[in-house]
């Protein structure tokens, strides 16, 4: 099979290649990742070897690898026979071998004697959509793969290509942010408009900056006629985004067809080149009548002046015009020169607020992605959940949480803030995250999985931390049994039948600092009506002036809360706290309660993510 033509034209899929490509881009920060990632497989599904490799369409490349000392491996070059991993490529799915001396057809693959191989488990390398390598481990003597072993290994792949699709995006997002500076650097330059850069860059929106330089435009250069328009499509058909006219042309403020492209219009945007005319070559011009079906509604035009919006890539992204000047002459090389200047704020206005759309729609997509889409149905729990981020829309926050079920049906609840508020930061929170799902199928103690995050945090190559509290959940009599961790976090806050509200855990270390990490497992119950309140620090430190939130205003909004529904509940905090800090948040919040519900049964608290 490794040889067949059907193989290499499976590998050579172009959606496939192109998926390969894109990783590559990153192979340094990928293959600290994925070095991270197969440390961590060997550590918890204890075999002596986990090699990561990329496949490609004559080869396979070893991306990372642990406890092979096979000269082709020390290499990171394997021929496309070696080994069971193109096979878990093709197939997009996991391999599983328990014994490859069992199978005729694995156990004459080159690899098994010289590797002393035996067992065998490999899962795909998943980026958009398609399998670009595999994370496989190996046994040197027979091996009985448990289920909790291959969910474990699935879990840190799906973790590590997470990490380099975040990775990817990152770039995406840096590409965009240096495009935003040098488009704002270039608007400083334009210090000769003073006044007109004043309102243009303080305008609200592209629509009111539009405006302005449409309405500066036919005043400094003293036309009767000024009209900005965005080109919509190849053929350089407009839109028309301001017009400004002065009284003599007060019958056609109401003309708002757009020019096709046909026209004169298209000439300016086609070639990005300005256009200044008298009346008599005007005239002479064969497409400046070129509006369509509307040309004879069109306001008359007495001389033209027109200046392209052009994008920093060259591009074109609409032009300015004037016409009709007030003096009765033609228009001049200084009239020129003044459109010309606002052309360019008008383009670096239109550049910079794409720009930062694109950064906000790519923050939100990766805040969205970091958090559970809904919560699950827990028999005897009622959960909510908030997230609001703060002012800054473009940046991705690294608060968190997390709710899933473990192999012996006891349930996590993960909640943190990661240090920092960036794309690295998410990705830190996207490790977390994973490494505790992962984690939590070995050994749920809540101190057990807190240790293993602290580790793989260590070993992310970053100066970050994270604070924590990570616990358990499982049904004791009538209410609920709680274990849990807190490290480097705010105590979370338990409020009982009767309203009295008071701090629970114990304080730990954060999380990524230390080489050896000290926590406890607190565990204490939780009666039917008891309600526990986890939140980060942007709860508790919120403030405007005088203390803050979580001193006062915290404890005694949640006394006498016991009956009130979880919703209102969460939405109360999250609404005061907004309102402490005059309605602006300093920082990003995330709040998550648990409710042990009375008289048991599933309870799940709408709208929870």
């Amino acid at each position: 099979m490794t040889g067949s033509p059907g193989l290499i034209h499976a590998l050579a899929a172009p959606d496939r290649l192109k998926a390969l490509e894109r990783v590559t881009t990153i192979e340094a920060l990928a293959r600290e990742t994925l070095d991270r990632s197969a440390r961590l497989a060997a550590r918890l599904l204890d075999v002596p070897v986990v090699l990561v490799t990329f496949v490609e369409t004559d080869r396979q490349r070893v991306v990372q690898h642990v406890g092979s000392r096979h000269p082709r491996t020390a290499e990171r070059i394997m021929p496309l026979s070696w080994g069971f991993s193109p096979i878990v490529v093709i197939r997009e799915q996991p391999l599983v071998i328990g014994d490859v001396r069992s199978h005729a057809a694995y156990a004459s693959n080159p690899a098994v004697g010289p590797t002393r191989m035996r067992a065998f488990a490999g899962v795909p390398l998943v980026l958009d959509g398609q399998a670009v390598g595999t994370m496989c481990a190996v046994h040197t003597r027979p091996h009985r793969w448990t289920t909790d072993q291959l969910r474990t290994l699935g879990e840190l792949a799906t973790a590590a290509m997470s990490e380099i699709r975040l990775q990817l995006e990152f770039s995406a997002t840096s590409r965009l942010s240096a495009q935003a500076e040098a488009t704002r650097r270039r608007s400083q330059q334009l210090q000769g408009l003073a006044q007109a850069s004043i309102e243009i860059n303080s305008a609200s929106s592209l629509a009111e900056a539009l405006n302005t330089v449409t309405e500066k435009a036919r005043k400094l250069i003293g036309a009767h006629q000024s009209t900005s328009s965005l080109t919509r499509s190849r053929s350089w058909a407009q839109t028309v985004t301001a017009t400004s006219l002065s009284d003599k042309y007060a019958a056609w403020r109401g003309f708002d067809a757009a020019p096709t492209g046909e026209g004169i219009y298209a000439q300016v945007c086609s070639g990005n080149q300005t256009m200044r005319l008298s009346q008599e070559e005007l005239e002479a011009q064969p497409g400046w009548r070129g509006f369509g079906e509307y040309a004879d509604r069109h306001p008359p035009m007495r001389g033209w002046l027109a200046v392209p919006l052009i994008a920093s890539d060259g591009g074109n992204l609409g032009l300015i015009q004037v016409s009709d000047k007030m003096d009765g002459g033609d228009f001049t090389i200084d009239d020129e020169a003044i459109l010309t200047q606002l052309a360019e704020l008008a383009a670096s206005c239109i550049e910079k607020t794409a720009a930062l759309d694109k950064q906000r729609e790519i923050a939100r997509t990766l805040q969205q992605s970091l958090l559970p889409p809904h919560l699950p149905d827990i028999p005897g729990v009622e959960l909510a959940a908030r997230y609001h981020s703060a002012d800054d829309e473009s940046q991705v926050g690294g608060d968190f949480y997390d709710v899933f079920q473990s192999r012996d049906g006891r349930w996590g609840i993960i909640l943190g803030d990661v240090c920092g508020k960036d794309t690295e930061a998410a990705s830190l929170t996207a490790l977390v995250r994973h490494t505790a799902r992962a984690a939590l199928m070995i050994d749920p103690d809540p101190a057990h999985v807190a240790r293993v995050l602290n580790d793989a945090v260590r070993t992310h190559a970053t100066e970050r931390f994270c604070t924590l509290i990570y616990l358990t959940l499982c049904a004791e009599g009538d209410g609920l049994h709680v274990d849990m961790a807190v490290c480097g976090h705010p105590l979370p806050l338990r409020v009982d039948r009767r309203g009295a509200v008071r701090e629970v855990g114990e304080p730990g270390p954060l999380i990524g600092v230390l080489s050896r990490l000290s926590v406890r497992t607190t565990r204490f119950a939780m009666s039917p009506g008891d309600t526990l309140m986890l939140f980060t620090d942007g709860i508790t430190e919120a403030r405007r002036h005088g203390p803050m939130f979580g001193e006062t205003m915290l404890p005694a909004l949640l006394k006498g809360s016991a009956t009130m529904p979880l919703p209102e509940l969460a939405d109360t905090v999250s609404q005061a706290a907004l309102d402490y800090q005059g309605g602006r948040l300093n920082d990003d919040i995330a709040t998550l309660f648990v409710r042990a519900a009375p008289g048991g049964g599933v309870r799940a608290a709408p709208g929870g993510a």
